[in-house]
């Protein structure tokens, strides 16, 4: 229990404290216009800081969610970008792997081209994939409407369209009922068989044509080569499967190929989420300087404005420190302020992207420090230096001003 004396150290504490709010919110009210410019600015400055950052949080997580979800048995077979050699991986090393490794079972090939369409008098670019059947079931894929490519579709063109392919204000009235109708790639006229549902990623099949890759492999070709999606046998440590991948193309092809795991894939999603979520803090940062600047720009004109009442206060015993206190709470209640409206902001800005993405929305405990702490440090920084600058005023020099 506080000793009296105690009790009345703290009361009288408490009693300044509501002091200084209640003059730091009157000489907001008194300058509203200066004040609704300096919320607007802080307001917008942490807004971004929560909404891009949780965006990054959220994104990272949907990225993890999806290759969590294909199974630690996929391995992704790509050429490797630093060489340098026109060889490419063809279609036909689908085979000749699966016959020279007994650590797979299945070995989907996959060629990546893009394209120009013509749908409903509307011309657009989309990427195209040519694959198989089994693409479907090694990458989890669900299907809208209509059906997938079988193996009794090869050289026939027929295409399924991703869902985000179409999920664009003209095809608004077509999307529902595509299936049947005919799409122009490269003026050439393409059956749609199915349309596959909405991933929350915003690329891959989700945001592609897929046909048969015969079909694929007649009309454009396989001079950018093809990548490879491998199940390996229950059991096997991707690591061996992966020595003989890149034992197999080194010693029959001569390339140099990087084979990536489902573990590592979700290895660099992690990393990549936290490189983004960090580079789009040091952007939002940024605009939470030029925020920053603008409460020390507001604070500072109200010193100047307010010197007479600085020098009377001074005149009848305030100290330095009860100025300096006094004005570094109305830049801490501007920020606090700002703070409020900015992760209310954030947090609706954050929620319209995940809503149009299909992300799922969740507020990162992060954003909310963000919103708080964040807000809290602007206002004393920026503060900091209209206060000490208030509070060095020569109370004589004051009270002579107009």
């Amino acid at each position: 229990m506080l000793a009296p004396c105690d009790y009345g150290r703290w009361g009288v504490a408490i009693i300044m404290l509501l002091t200084y709010v209640r003059e730091a919110v009157r000489s907001l009210y008194i300058a509203k216009q200066r004040t609704l410019l300096a919320l607007i600015g802080i307001s917008i400055a942490i807004g971004a800081v929560i909404a891009l950052v949780s965006i990054g949080i959220i994104w990272g997580e949907e990225m993890l969610r999806k290759y969590s979800a294909l199974g630690p048995d996929i391995l992704h077979v790509m050429k490797d970008w630093r060489d340098r050699s026109d060889k490419q991986i063809s279609v036909e090393d689908a085979q000749l792997l699966f016959d020279y490794t007994p650590t797979l079972v299945e070995i989907v090939p996959v060629l990546n081209g893009r394209g120009s369409y013509l749908f409903k008098g509307h011309r657009g670019r989309v990427s195209i994939e040519g694959t198989v059947s089994s693409y479907k079931t090694i990458n989890k894929l669900r299907l809208k409407s209509g059906r997938f490519i079988s193996d009794f579709d090869e050289n026939k063109a027929y295409v399924v369209l991703g869902s985000r392919v179409l999920d664009k204000p003209e095809f608004r009235t077509y999307k529902d009922n595509a299936v049947g109708a005919t799409i122009k790639i490269d003026n050439r006229p393409y059956f749609i068989l199915g349309i596959l549902e909405k991933e929350k990623i915003p690329w891959g099949p989700s945001s592609s044509v897929l046909m048969p890759i015969s079909t694929a492999s007649r009309a454009f070709g396989e001079k950018n080569g093809c990548e490879l999606f491998a199940r390996m046998r229950a059991g096997v440590d991707y690591r061996i499967a992966t020595q003989e991948i890149e034992k197999y193309f080194k010693q029959q092809k001569n390339i140099k190929v990087r084979v990536l795991a489902n573990e590592q894939w979700i290895e660099q999603a992690r990393e990549q989420g936290e490189m983004q979520t960090l580079l789009l803090g040091v952007i939002s940062a940024i605009s939470l300087l030029v925020g920053g600047v603008g409460i020390m720009n507001v604070m500072l004109t109200s010193v100047m404005d307010r010197r007479r009442e600085i020098g009377i206060l001074r005149a009848i015993g305030a100290r330095q420190r009860d100025i300096r206190r006094q004005f570094l709470t109305e830049a801490v209640i501007l920020s606090l302020i700002g703070g409020v409206l900015g992760a209310s902001l954030g947090i609706l800005s954050c929620y319209i992207v995940c809503s149009i993405n299909e992300w799922t929305f969740f507020v990162p405990e992060l954003g909310i420090w963000l919103g708080v702490g964040v807000s809290s440090l602007v206002g004393i920084f920026f503060g900091f230096y209209p206060a000490h600058k208030a509070a060095k005023l020569d109370p004589i020099t004051a009270l002579r001003s107009e």
